[in-house]
Order: structure tokens, then C-alpha cells, then sequence
């Protein structure tokens, strides 16, 4: 557990990611010490990308304090880095500030350990992006707002509470155990005891039925905000990360580590294959070759799908090749590629973690979820000739996005007008949910997606499947016609959405 109380540690100083280059060099030598009196919110950089903490060449290392090395390489004023390599993980630098969103871009957890390895171990912004200040709490860096900044550098011991509220029950006991890995032993030490929700009986959107049964403990009834500890069916890592992911499972659980259902896990030889003989990757091919090799020692070692390069060729990009062959309706799908959200399209709950929770998840068996809310897309009518399911997702994201009623939260996708789009295009509408910044995208099973599923699989045929999944589609997701959706709205089930209707007027 950690201590009650976080104060700043004599000798440590705070960073300010400001707009002005010239202020962060000047901070990094030991020029200037600011406060939150020195600084306006508005000097802050906004949308601080995960690519700029930390760019993909970074992400070759696989080791955190390697990566730490090269903080913020992505941070480019006049052609130069602003945080030259080393800068920040040399500095007595323990807490960073930035403005509004920190975090945005991929799922990628590299950005966080980049700092946490700096000896960073609070991070404060305006706003965070929201796979990233999980991650930040899944490794164990506190979060939190200008307000604690200010009581930190006036010298307050703030106590862990400020930290922790807001919070779900969950979430707080994460925080107040220092990360996910610490949380999830002393859970099974039975040191902690994590209530279920009591939620009472209660129309569900498709993700609440999903995540309500795969409670662990039982099948039960949820709502948007119940924090749970859920089951996961499968997932899959990739060169990027499934090193990390075995260094974590090793250092945590031993040589001898074990993962829960391998049939359903993978790996795949998929993002960095192609570097092979491109010029700008060639300095760090000994790197990529490294990546290569621990995944597949970390595939041997745990027995799970193994999506290796074969004769020079990938088998297919991680998220398509998923959705042919592993994923089912009803599956809750946690992966390490931000694109997982795919799986929707096969009537999957999935979406990306960072590398920590999903080697807890791979070796538990389970994971902390929070329920989001859902958005539904009542489709109707046929897409126009010239018009794809792109289309559809491009004019959801100048609408519906831009007024951020997509953000975390789950695009539901259903309505007569689903039948006229091939499981490719409904894949497209689960793909793109990661563009709108949604938790996860679930498109409705019908007879074309378990006719779709059995044609690619040999142990599977359409009547097994059906009997699979009807108790998930036995009440059509309880949106038999548009009035009934409303009625969920009105109930509060649903965020919004039964009015965003498209396709059969949507021109090319």
C-alpha cells in the first residue's frame, strides 16, 4: 500500500510542458524552477500525442529504462529536439504538467513508462486521453489536477484521497496499491475484497450485456460507471509489445509463469516485419530482430497462437486475421493494438490496453473494466453506389464526434439498414470506433455473421454457433424498432443517438 500522504521530495523538481520550447530547455538546465503562479493553463501544450512521448523507433526497446532514455524524442522545434536524449531521465524531474487531453493517439503504453522510468511519479494535466491515464494508474504514476499541483509546491503533504476521488471502488484500490500488478496480488492473497455491483435488473445496451456476463463471480446486471472485475475470452500482442509483456509476466510471476485459455490468445509477427530492407528502419534492425526473437520465446514459453512470418510472408494484420478466426459474438477481446475495437464487427466487446493490463489479464484471466456508456447508430435504408461504411464513419465523425458524444463510450451499431453491409464494412464501423475516441465499436449479430464465422473455420459450423450466441441476441439487443430505442433513452440506457440514422441518403 502506498503512504496516506504524497508530498514532493526534497531536491525533486516539476516540469512544465509549455508552448514556449525555450521554457522546457531552460527547465531542463536547472535555469528556472516554476510554479503554477509562472505558468497560465493556456501556456501548456495541449494534446500531448503518445507518438510525440514516445515515436516508433523508440518502442524498438523493449526495456522501460531504456526507453526512458529518449522521453519526448517526438518533441520537435526548428528541426531539434526539445528534450534531447537523456535530458529528462538525468533530470531530478518528478512531476510533469501539461494542459488539456495529455495522451491522446495510440493505446501505446511507452508513453507512460518513458516518464515513470524518468523518475517521474505524478503526472498532472487538465485533461487526460482515457487509455492513457489508465495506464498511468495501471503503473502505478498518481494523476491529478492543477489544484494538488499548487498545494504539492506550497510545501502540503496532499493526502492519497485527492489522488483517488472520482474514482470508481476499483480504481481507487489500484491507486492506493501503487499499480495493477500490486493490486491484482494482493487481490489474490485475499488481502482486498472487490464488490460486485448492485445493479438490479435493468435494460442493457449491447456492451452492458457483455461485460454482464463475464463478471467474475457470475452473471449479473450493470450499468454505465459500475467499475468490475470481468473475465476476458482472448486477445493478442504484437512485435511491439509482446516483449514487454514477457519481461513483465517474468519479473512479477517467475520463469515459470502461466497464462489462462492460450487457445484463445495470440501473437503476431505483423508490424515490423515490412522494415526488413527499408533504409530509414535499417539502424535499428539488431533491435526489431530482438523483438522478433523474444516474441517468439514469449509464444513458446505460454503455447498460444502463433501468427509468426512464415516463408517471408505475414499471416495478415493482427485485428483482421482475430476476427476470422478466434473472436465470437459475446466475446469480451482485450488487446495491445489500438485497433482491436475490429472486433466489434464480429459482435465482440474489444479494445486496447497497454502492456501491463494485458499481461495481468493474460495470467489472471481477468481485468478491472468500468461500464461505459453506449451510443447507438440506428441504420437504415442501403448505402448509396458510390458509398462505403467508411462514408458512414467519416460523417459520424463530422458530427457526432466533433461534439464528443462518442468519447469513451461504446458505438453501437444496429437497424435494418445493417443487413446491406458486408461483415468487411461492418468491420469498418468497429475499426474506426478507435478514430472517435470511443471505448469500444459492436455491430449486431444476425445470420450473415455466423454464416461469415463458420465459412473460416473448420471446427465450427452455423447451428453451433447460433446456439452460442442466442442468449446474448434472444431479445434483438431490445431494440426491436426505433420507438423502443427511444424508450431506452428516456429509461436513461442509452447516452444518445437513436436520431443519427444514415445510410440510405449518404452520397458518395
Amino acid at each position: 500500500m502506498r503512504e496516506r500522504t504524497v508530498s514532493l521530495a526534497p531536491g525533486k523538481r516539476v516540469l512544465f510542458l509549455t508552448k514556449d520550447p525555450d521554457l522546457i530547455r531552460r527547465q531542463l538546465a536547472g535555469e528556472l524552477q516554476l510554479t503554477l503562479d509562472d505558468v497560465r493553463p493556456e501556456d501548456l501544450l495541449d494534446d500531448i500525442n503518445t507518438d510525440v512521448m514516445t515515436p516508433a523507433w523508440v518502442c524498438f526497446d523493449y526495456m522501460p529504462e531504456e526507453i526512458a532514455k529518449n522521453a519526448y524524442a517526438g518533441l520537435i522545434e526548428g528541426g531539434q529536439r526539445v528534450i534531447p536524449e537523456r535530458a529528462l531521465f538525468d533530470g531530478p524531474f518528478e512531476v510533469t504538467v501539461a494542459g488539456q487531453r495529455k495522451g491522446v493517439g495510440s493505446s501505446r503504453e511507452t508513453a507512460v513508462q518513458a516518464e515513470k522510468w524518468c523518475g517521474i511519479r505524478i503526472a498532472i494535466a487538465d485533461s487526460f486521453a482515457p487509455i492513457h491515464a489508465r495506464n498511468n494508474i495501471n503503473q502505478g504514476v498518481l494523476i491529478g489536477g492543477y489544484d494538488i499541483l499548487r498545494r504539492l509546491q506550497k510545501g502540503e503533504a496532499v493526502p492519497l484521497a485527492e489522488f483517488t476521488k472520482g474514482h470508481d471502488p476499483v480504481t481507487r484500490l489500484v491507486i492506493e496499491h501503487g499499480g495493477l500488478f500490486a493490486f491484482s496480488k494482493a487481490l489474490r492473497k485475499g488481502k482486498i475484497d472487490v464488490p460486485r455491483p448492485r445493479t438490479g435488473k435493468r435494460p442493457m445496451t449491447m456492451a452492458e450485456k457483455v461485460i454482464a456476463r463475464h463478471l467474475v463471480g457470475g452473471e449479473g446486471f450493470v450499468k454505465p460507471g459500475d467499475a468490475v472485475l470481468a473475465e476476458v475470452d482472448g486477445g493478442y500482442s504484437h512485435e511491439f509489445t509482446s516483449a514487454q509483456v514477457h519481461v513483465f509476466l517474468e519479473q512479477e510471476y517467475g520463469p515459470d509463469y502461466g497464462i489462462r485459455n492460450p487457445q484463445k490468445f495470440a501473437v503476431f509477427e505483423d508490424h515490423l516485419h515490412y522494415a526488413d530492407g527499408v533504409k530509414r528502419m535499417m539502424p535499428f534492425s539488431g533491435k526489431i530482430a530482438t523483438l522478433r526473437e523474444i516474441q517468439r520465446i514469449y509464444q513458446r514459453h505460454t503455447g498460444q497462437r502463433d501468427y509468426s512470418v512464415r516463408g517471408g510472408v505475414s499471416p495478415g494484420i493482427c485485428h483482421q486475421v482475430a476476427r476470422e478466426q478466434f473472436i465470437e459474438p459475446g466475446d469480451l477481446i482485450l488487446a495491445t493494438d489500438s485497433h482491436t475495437t475490429m472486433g466489434g464487427g464480429n459482435n465482440a466487446y474489444a479494445h486496447g490496453v497497454g502492456a501491463t493490463e494485458y499481461a495481468n489479464l493474460i495470467h489472471s484471466g481477468f481485468t478491472p473494466l468500468t461500464v461505459p456508456e453506449s451510443i447507438r447508430f440506428e441504420l437504415e435504408g442501403e448505402l448509396a453506389p458510390n458509398c462505403t461504411a467508411k462514408d458512414v464513419m467519416l460523417l459520424i465523425l463530422m458530427t457526432f464526434v466533433r461534439r464528443e458524444l462518442t468519447l469513451n463510450r461504446a458505438m453501437e451499431f444496429g437497424g435494418p439498414g445493417l443487413k446491406s453491409l458486408s461483415m468487411d464494412e461492418r468491420a469498418t464501423l468497429a475499426n474506426m470506433a478507435t478514430e472517435c475516441s470511443a471505448r469500444a465499436g459492436m455491430v449486431e449479430a444476425d445470420e450473415e455473421t455466423l454464416r461469415w464465422i463458420a465459412a473460416r473455420r473448420s471446427d465450427v459450423d452455423v447451428a453451433a454457433l447460433r446456439e452460442h450466441v442466442l442468449p446474448l441476441d434472444v431479445d434483438r439487443f431490445l431494440y426491436d424498432d426505433l420507438e423502443a430505442a427511444r424508450r431506452l433513452v428516456a429509461s436513461g440506457a442509452l447516452v444518445s443517438a437513436v436520431d443519427a440514422a444514415l445510410g440510405s441518403r449518404l452520397e458518395a
